[in-house]
This record gives structure tokens, sequence and C-alpha cells, in this order.
């Protein structure tokens, strides 16, 4: 089947009526609109690749409250692969931050590399780098080091909320808390203008 027009085929999930202004305005070569109230899609796409996009400028432009969603069980909710120096996913943002990741039960964003460094941070006029202090649930109480640890791992501790000290993970012996060393620093300097 070919389609002619300024939008060359258009098709609706039952029961979501037709929208003539919404086909000359998407000038697209395929429209699939969804029913909102039956939370149909648009577009469903089956099999070893379901959906595969290809353009100039975009292979495929996702805009909505959440832009594109992935989902799997046990794999990669999404997938970027660059095949030479460009970037295998980007975020950006305005006002928000660029990449939130989270995880219930494993790290909350892993980064590495074969030849360079696991990440690089860097900031116009802030710091580089934040650790969130861990805090004591009651404020009587001195904060502890966690008793699983892995080495390298950085932790930065506050018992009051206004300072804080920071250690490093020396020791992670199986089967029994893990051994913290404190970074000694030198002394606090104020920041603000030159």
């Amino acid at each position: 089947m070919i389609g002619l027009g300024v939008t060359g085929v258009a098709g609706y999930a039952r029961p979501a009526p037709r929208d003539p202004a919404r086909e000359q305005s998407a000038r697209a070569g395929v429209l699939g609109v969804g029913d909102q109230s039956a939370h149909s899609p648009g577009v469903a796409g089956f099999g070893e690749i379901g959906v595969i996009g290809s353009g100039s400028l975009c292979g495929v432009h996702g805009r909505g409250e959440t832009g594109v969603r992935g989902e799997t069980l046990f794999s990669e909710g999404v997938y970027g692969v660059a095949r030479a120096t460009g970037a295998g996913v980007v975020g950006e943002s305005k006002d928000g931050p660029g990449v939130l990741a989270s995880s219930r039960t494993d790290a909350g964003l892993r980064a590495q590399s074969v030849t360079d460094v696991g990440g690089v941070f860097s900031s116009g006029n802030g710091a580089q780098i934040e650790l969130t202090p861990l805090l004591a649930d009651d404020p009587d109480v001195t904060v502890r080091l966690p008793a699983a640890g892995r080495l390298g791992q950085l932790a930065a501790l506050s018992d009051d909320g206004s300072t804080c000290r920071l250690y490093l993970c020396v020791q992670a012996p199986e089967n029994a808390p893990a051994h913290w060393a404190e970074i000694q620093l030198g002394p606090p300097v104020e920041g603000g203008p030159q």
C-alpha cells in the first residue's frame, strides 16, 4: 500500500476519532493515533526488531510526558551505540539533571572504560562532585560507618548536618565488617569570589 499526500497513511486505534487537522500538521509518511481511554498505542512494532527508525537528523524522535521509554525484564531498557566517536547516550536538561539514574538493589550508575578513566566530571562554577553525607537517625547519636563496603569506596559522614568527614574503604573482608580510614584534609578554606 502506498499513500500520497501531506500525511501518506493515517491509522487510528478504535475508538479514537479521526483528526484531519492532526493529519495535516503531522506531515508524516505514516501517522498512528492511539486511544487514551483504552491506553492503546498509536504504533506497535513486533519481531526481533520491533521498530527501525532512520533519518539524516534523528532516527527516532519521541515527544510527550516521557519522550522515549524502554522496558525490559533482564536486559537494557534503552541501549545506545555509537559506531565511531559519538556518545552512545546523551542526556540534556535546561533546569533539571541531565541524566537521572537510580536502582533499588544495585548501583544507581555504572561507568567504565577499557583504556581511559571511568568518569570525567566538570562544572563551570560549582564543585565537580558532590557526596551526600550519611546522617544519624538520632541527632544525639554519632553516625556510624557502613558495615558493608568495597575497596575504594568513599563515604562522607555528618553528625550535625553542617560539617562532615570523609572515609576510604581500605579493607573488605568476607563475612566481616568493612574497615574504613579517615582521609585527613587540610584546614578549611572559605569559598567565594576571588
